[in-house]
């Protein structure tokens, strides 16, 4: 069960770098909701709304995400990723890192709980990690 449920949540995060809302349709039960840490972005309700939300993000950012760090146990998975990005009118790339729980049913996501900092004037990253040398994506 875990492996699958591992499967699924690099599935989402496919439709995450194709933009493309069937990709995410399959990974996101009917009833999904996902929250955010930062305030500015309230709940997104709905496997849809959360998949047209994402294909949005896709084309206004230019994003490029990897699953750095993916884990599963039960109905339980959580993953870190970095996140490459361009704020709207800008042509600076920046790098963001988060993390995110998933609870999943019968093998689709039932809600995403998303822990990063937000900002859009420079890359939300830990100071002095390691990145590069761990083999995490880099700009």
């Amino acid at each position: 069960m875990e492996f699958a449920n591992i499967q699924t949540v690099r599935r989402y995060f496919d439709g995450c770098n194709s933009g493309i809302v069937d990709d995410f349709m399959r990974t996101l039960a009917t009833d999904a909701v996902h929250y955010f840490l930062p305030e500015r972005f309230p709940p997104i309700r709905g496997a849809e709304l959360l998949a047209r939300f994402w294909r949005k993000f896709k084309q206004v950012a230019n994003t490029v995400w990897s699953t750095d760090q993916i884990i599963g146990q039960y109905d339980r998975v959580t993953s870190q990723w970095s996140l490459i990005w361009t704020t709207a009118g800008e042509s600076t790339r920046l790098m963001m890192r988060g993390s995110e729980w998933y609870v999943m049913r019968s093998g689709v996501i039932t809600e995403v709980r998303a822990y990063f900092a937000y900002d859009e004037t420079q890359d939300a990253e830990l100071k002095d990690f390691a990145y590069e040398p761990r083999g995490y994506v880099m700009r």
